[in-house]
């Protein structure tokens, strides 16, 4: 237990230490009791909420769904395996209805697992490049929102696909609908 503790004191010091995130030394982060041998750094890392982010981006989590933009990971999904050797190899052997079917079965496993991520992701995003006012305009408005061309301008310049092409979520859903698919066509 003891070994236990201290490995757990280490990673929670590297943790916060990257994290820069302090708090009063009471030993507790929210609700949660932390042994005295945890608290020693006098640091604790309380989970990032709307309320502890920026003001726009409660906003933003409201635009991201009300926009459909939380639809992009399957798409980006559907585009990112369309050609990859696993699906080819497969409608090869098992006909492209019987892989389209396969497929869209497992975009949707994949993306119900990482959708709360990949809506974080975009709220994260989008209430860095927009204010709420702006944002809750195109909710509102949508393409009468004098920002609507704005928003997709610099959707363009801040090349928003690329970010989430290249994120951390992103590559984690591929490369479990990858493995899922692999397990699909292999039994």
């Amino acid at each position: 237990m003891g070994k236990f503790l201290a490995a757990i004191s280490i990673v929670i010091h590297f943790y916060m230490a990257a994290t820069s995130t302090s708090y009063a030394g009471s030993g507790v982060v929210g609700e949660i009791n932390i042994p005295s041998e945890l608290t020693r750094y006098a640091y604790a890392v309380p989970a990032p909420t709307a309320e502890t982010r920026d003001p726009s981006y409660s906003v933003a989590v409201t635009f991201v769904r009300s926009t459909g933009l939380h639809k992009s990971l399957s798409l980006l999904l559907l585009d990112s395996v369309k050609t990859d050797e696993v699906v080819e190899a497969a409608i090869l052997k098992y006909g492209f209805e019987n892989v389209k079917n396969i497929v869209v079965d497992n975009i949707k496993h994949t993306t119900t697992d990482y959708r709360d991520q990949w809506n974080d992701l975009l709220a994260t995003i989008y209430s860095s490049q927009f204010d709420a006012h702006i944002l809750m305009s195109i909710v509102k408005k949508g393409e009468k929102s004098p920002y609507f061309a704005d928003f997709i301008a610099r959707q363009k310049q801040m090349n928003t696909s690329e970010q989430l092409a290249t994120s951390d979520v992103f590559k984690k859903a591929h490369k479990e609908l990858i493995n899922s698919l692999r397990i699909n066509f292999d039994s």
